[in-house]
């Protein structure tokens, strides 16, 4: 029987193998203060108040009035995270490519994505303070929020999305007003995760890309980094409003607003199994948690998802 042309032309197959568009690992864990946790299954983070107990000294043989220091404390728990893949051995010897190392490198991305969620988490949500972290204060009790239409809320208010506006100046000022009014060191590094919705909307601010106002090349760049004492970023990961999820939570901080304690950063093995007819089992794990340290160091915004 004759054999067409078209029977025995070749296939070639890539020997490499692409990873498939993903946030590749965490962008909020370099950020945010890390702290090294070991032996223990909780940890506690102190804090000290600002002091305004000095006072004018208005007679002889006079005492000072003695007072005690603000303590606090923050209570964080870390947990383990895990991811685990299976390669059995007959299938890794019908591939012409080994994909052990790509599915580490998948694997390191997922758990760097989990950073990000629980750092969002903890941001946003409530904090266990006291001595033994008994009680818990929400983060409407302990920071500030910029509505929907750019007004600010008051602490024990949850922010609204009312009638929705665009990230613009006008909001970014109230932002830095936030902080400068809570006496943030401006020399600690602030941080705000926007949605990349907020950045096309920034993108066109005169004010954030005209060389006369910044010297970053913003629109060349597609970053808006060092304005108004903030870094941008965009994150798919944000949550958004509870009320009606028509605006994106994003988030401004200061690092050191944040914790993220960690008994174990991110570690990967790979091993044969023998009970599973000697497949090549690769795992990967890390275990840590995070808090919001200090309410006024955590704020935030509000954004319309659409253009209005």
């Amino acid at each position: 029987m004759p054999v067409t042309i078209d029977q025995v032309t070749a296939q070639q197959f890539g020997r490499s193998i692409y990873l498939l568009s993903q946030q590749k690992g965490s962008k909020f864990a370099s950020k945010v203060r890390n702290e090294s946790v070991a032996n223990a299954e909780v940890a506690y983070f102190d804090t000290l108040a600002s002091d305004e107990d000095t006072s004018q000294k208005t007679g002889r043989h006079q005492g000072t009035p003695e007072t005690e220091p603000n303590f606090g404390r923050r209570k964080v728990v870390p947990y383990p995270w895990t991811n685990k893949k299976v390669l059995d051995k007959e299938d890794l010897d019908r591939m012409a490519t080994d994909p052990t190392n790509m599915v580490v490198q998948n694997q390191a991305h997922a758990l760097g994505n989990k950073k990000d969620d629980l750092i969002i988490a903890a941001a946003l949500g409530a904090a266990q303070i006291g001595k033994a972290g008994a009680t818990s204060i929400s983060f409407a009790a302990d920071s500030l929020s910029i509505n929907g239409d750019g007004t600010v809320t008051t602490l024990g208010t949850a922010a609204v999305p009312n009638t929705q506006t665009n990230m613009s100046l006008a909001t970014i000022l109230t932002m830095m007003q936030i902080f400068n009014e809570a006496d943030v060191d401006p020399d600690i590094q602030k941080y705000w995760a926007v949605s990349p919705h907020d950045l096309k909307e920034m993108l066109d601010i005169q004010e954030l890309t005209s060389a006369d106002y910044n010297t970053v090349r913003a629109l060349v760049n597609g970053k808006v980094e060092g304005f108004a004492g903030f870094n941008f970023f965009w994150s798919n990961r944000l949550q958004t409003d509870t009320t009606e999820s028509t605006c994106w939570r994003t988030i401004a901080w200061a690092e050191d607003g944040i914790v993220l304690a960690s008994i174990g950063d991110i570690t990967s093995r790979i091993q044969e199994v023998e009970r599973l007819d000697y497949a090549w089992t690769i795992f990967s794990k890390m275990d840590l948690g995070a808090v919001r340290m200090e309410g006024a160091k955590v704020h935030e915004c509000l954004t319309s998802k659409v253009h209005v």
